[in-house]
């Protein structure tokens, strides 16, 4: 027989059961292995060994197959000798040194012939026993038997035996996976007694390094448990073990120990009791963890959770008080996080359950022709899709109360420390009242431009009629006072072509008057506005005359309205009509307030101080009209008698050098005539002055080009001024060329530089005058430069207008109209005057003319 020990090894014949056990199967029989010289002779044993139930398996000596059939282990090995015993020892022989028979029993059947050394040889080589002939079938199936039951039981030893070997390696296993866990386990593992203070039979080696103290020191009660425990928590830990033990149920507890060096550590125990034959506790076993880390952390978790809600509880508060809405999202779903009471306040209802950016769709944003935005178009699904901050927007938002309000919106992503997108948030506030505003002045700068763009003030306010729609109403109208007092509609607009019809006809059916008790009559004729806020069923009715009147009151579709007077200088001369409709634009609010009346009433303030404008400028050009003519007429008329006047002076300045040659005093009497002569030319001077300007106002300044000499007209000129020059002091200086021919009106270029060089005479303070003038390709230049007083910066913009001077009549005296003539006439020409001027340094006036005229 083999060795149980672990180091055995156990004969290669031991079969195996399907399930891997090493049992042999009752149902499988173990085979018989026959080994001859002839087949026919394997053939008769198998059919004696037939009633044994038993697979025979047959072989001649050194066949092929034999080593497969020995790795079957047979039960037996029955060798045929009885043709040749040596031939049989011989195959028995090297049957035995296969591995696979080494512990098989052999059978030899030998002849009648063989004697006892030959059963000594058969026995030597191992045979457990010879059959010799004759063959009794009983004798070798009884012997054949016998193998075959020693073999079953060798089979059952065998699993016997491996099967406790097994147990054993179990055990030692188990014991080394235990001693394995005990030393591995994070913290220690123990058996104690019942009863505080818990004195341990054993500690595992973990128990070291939880407490400092070695498991010796336990279980030789050199120290107990109960001593670690904090005393802080020791009732506890007693109640909650007193509990567990009187219900027979394992106990959890958690509590602080102070360890050999005094620090403080927090555990975690899990135990049970162990019942004895008479279900009462004999001891305790469980395990003991350092949890102090964990407990450190969870602190930590708490001190971080409260500071975590103590800035939620933050942001809670600066949202809440923040002026404008806020709403967070999360990516990637779109789910709302958060928003603040001013979100709900803004947008008019409760904030909306959104779980994804398909749920936008619930809110309520709308394009400017009234379509619903999409969920994707808001800007928060906007930043979900694409992670960039989406720009500042305007949005407009149909409330639930029907109004429109105008939002300003941004939205930006939060991204994570690794650049992931977390949430989105958004900011909006109402600007519809700034919007307003803005609109608003932007509207009434428009419509002053129009104001002020025409004085024909009945199309300008037709216009602004127009411009009303729909900025201050679905519809618009305007009513004029005429001079015999009755109403007229001047203008009628609005955003629906059909109700304008209806509007007209309303007003062709029922006129306005200045007797109504309400409607444009009304305010026409108390100069105060009317503001109807909600026009209701029951007004229309009891406002209409009769059925038709209703009808079309109805059709208009008007839902509030407000009608303000056009007044000027205590006087009021119109009223505009403004209109909300039904189905009309969209808008914030569909009923007129105090902010509407405010803008109604500057616009028509504006309006009605265009026309008074345009009313007084007509009057005004009426009468400047009248001027000119009077103007015309006493010039023309005062010039007739001057004529004859002047012959009688030249005559009798002649008569006085004749007749006086002998007298007393004749240069006394010649003084009083030239002093005459010469006021008379100043009041020549003057009357063909007022008569040009009248001629200008009138747009009837001719021209007569013919071919002139500027060089020419400036001498004649210079010495007409040169006496007049020399009696103030200044000297005249002719230069430049004597001759630049052109094509002008001598007696208007004649005029031009009379006024320039009366004008220097004048002003230059008794200082040298220089003329020049010069041809300059095909234009003429004629430069007048004095040396006198100057003109200062703010006059030079101002001194060829109509009356303007720089200086005081006072000193000076003159119109105010040379130099206003002087450019007209110039520009008649298509040429350009010019002046550079400082106080002090005197003036230079500069001309230039085209050499021929178009």
């Amino acid at each position: 027989m083999w060795g149980t020990h672990r180091e055995s090894q156990p004969p290669p014949a031991l079969a195996s059961r399907p399930d891997g056990t090493g049992a042999v199967a009752e149902e499988t029989a173990c085979p018989l292995l026959l080994v001859g010289e002839q087949v026919e002779d394997l053939a008769g044993l198998e059919e004696l060994l037939a009633p044994l139930e038993h697979p025979v398996h047959k072989a001649v000596p050194w066949s092929e197959d034999l080593g497969e059939l020995l790795d079957a282990s047979p039960a037996c090995l029955i060798v045929d000798a009885r043709r040749s015993w040596t031939v049989g020892i011989e195959t028995a022989r090297r049957l035995l040194a296969h591995p696979g028979a080494r512990y098989i029993p052999v059978l030899f059947l030998g002849g009648h012939s063989c004697g006892e050394a030959d059963l000594l040889r058969g026995y030597a080589v191992g045979t457990v026993d010879c059959i010799l002939e004759p063959l009794s079938p009983d004798i070798l199936r009884l012997k054949v038997g016998m193998y075959l039951e020693q073999h079953r039981r060798q089979a059952l030893m065998r699993e016997a035996l491996e099967r406790a070997g097994q147990a054993e390696a179990a055990a030692r296993e188990s014991e080394r996976m235990l001693r394995t866990l005990l030393g591995n386990v994070p913290g220690m593992v123990y058996r104690s007694t019942t009863e505080e203070p818990w004195a341990l039979s054993y500690a595992s080696q973990a128990t070291l390094v939880l407490s400092g103290y070695t498991p010796e020191d336990f279980t030789q009660r050199r120290v107990t448990w109960g001593e670690l425990i904090h005393p802080e928590d020791a009732p506890r830990v007693r109640e909650e073990m007193q509990e567990a033990l009187a219900t027979r149920s394992p106990f959890t507890l958690t509590y602080r120990i102070r360890t050999r060096t005094g620090e403080e550590r927090w555990v975690w125990e899990r135990g049970v009791a162990l019942l004895g034959p008479d279900e009462e506790a004999r001891a305790l076993e469980g395990f003991i963890f350092d949890i102090t880390p964990f407990r450190q952390a969870q602190q930590e978790r708490e001190r971080l959770h409260e500071q975590l809600e103590f800035e939620h509880q933050r942001l809670q508060s600066i949202l809440q008080q923040l002026p404008v809405a806020v709403h967070i999202a999360e990516a990637p779903s779109g789910r709302t996080l958060n928003f603040n009471a001013q979100a709900e306040s803004i947008l008019g209802h409760p904030m909306l359950p959104c779980t994804c950016v398909k749920d936008y769709s619930q809110y309520h944003a709308i394009h400017p022709d009234g379509r619903r935005l999409a969920a994707e178009e808001y800007p928060i699904a906007r930043v979900l899709a694409t992670g960039k901050p989406h720009p500042q927007q305007e949005l407009l938002y149909d409330r639930p109360d029907g109004s429109v309000r105008v939002l300003l919106i941004n939205a930006g992503p939060i991204f994570d420390a690794r650049g992931r997108l977390q949430t989105v948030v958004a900011s909006f506030m109402d600007i519809t009242a700034l919007k307003r505003a803005e609109t608003h002045h932007t509207f009434l700068a428009s419509v002053s431009e129009t104001l002020a763009s025409s004085l024909d003030y009945e199309a300008t306010l037709a216009h602004v009629v127009q411009r009303a729609v729909p900025d201050l109403g679905d519809g618009c109208a305007l009513d004029m006072v005429e001079p015999d007092g009755s109403l007229r509609r001047l203008a009628v607009a609005h955003v629906d072509p059909v109700r304008r019809e209806i509007s007209q006809e309303l007003a062709r059916h029922c006129p306005p008057r200045l007797e109504d008790t309400t409607g444009p009559g009304a305010v026409i004729r108390t100069g105060r506005t009317e503001l109807v806020a909600e026009v209701t069923e029951e007004l229309l009715v009891r406002y209409a005359s009769d059925a038709r009147h209703l009808e079309l009151l109805r059709g208009t579709g008007v839902t509030s309205s407000l009608i303000v007077p056009l007044h000027a200088r205590d006087r009021t001369f119109g009223a505009l009509a403004f209109f909300y409709c039904r189905g009309g634009q969209p808008r914030a609010s569909r009923h007129y307030g105090r902010e509407e009346q405010r803008l109604a009433e500057d616009l028509a303030r504006r309006a009605a101080l265009a026309v008074d404008n345009a009313r007084l400028y007509r009057e005004a050009q009426r009468a400047v009209r009248l001027r000119d003519e009077f103007l015309s007429v006493a010039s023309h008329e005062l010039k007739t008698p001057l004529t004859p006047l002047n012959l009688n002076l030249s005559a009798l300045s002649r008569e006085v050098s004749r007749s006086c040659s002998g007298a007393g005093h004749p240069e006394a009497l010649q003084r009083h005539v030239d002093m005459a002569r010469r006021q008379l030319w100043k009041l020549s001077t003057l009357l063909n002055a007022l008569f040009d300007v009248s001629r200008i106002a009138q747009g009837r300044l001719t021209l007569e080009v013919t071919d002139t000499d500027l060089g020419e007209v400036l001498g004649e000129v210079a010495a007409w001024f040169s006496p007049e020059a020399a009696r103030v002091g200044s000297k005249l200086w002719v230069e430049g060329e004597p001759h630049v021919p052109g094509r002008w009106d001598r007696l208007r270029l004649e005029q031009v530089v009379t006024n320039l060089l009366s004008n220097a005479i004048r002003y230059g303070a008794g200082r040298p005058i220089h003329a020049r003038v010069e041809a300059r390709g095909d234009r003429a230049r004629l430069v007048i430069r004095d040396e006198g007083i100057g003109i200062s910066p703010e006059a030079l913009e101002r001194i060829f207008g109509k009356f303007e001077r720089a200086v005081s009549d006072r000193h000076y005296g003159g119109l105010g109209l040379g130099l206003y003539i002087t450019r007209s006439i110039v520009e008649a020409m298509g040429g350009t005057i010019r002046v550079d001027s400082r106080p002090g340094q005197g003036s230079t006036f500069t001309v230039e003319l085209p050499r021929r005229q178009e």
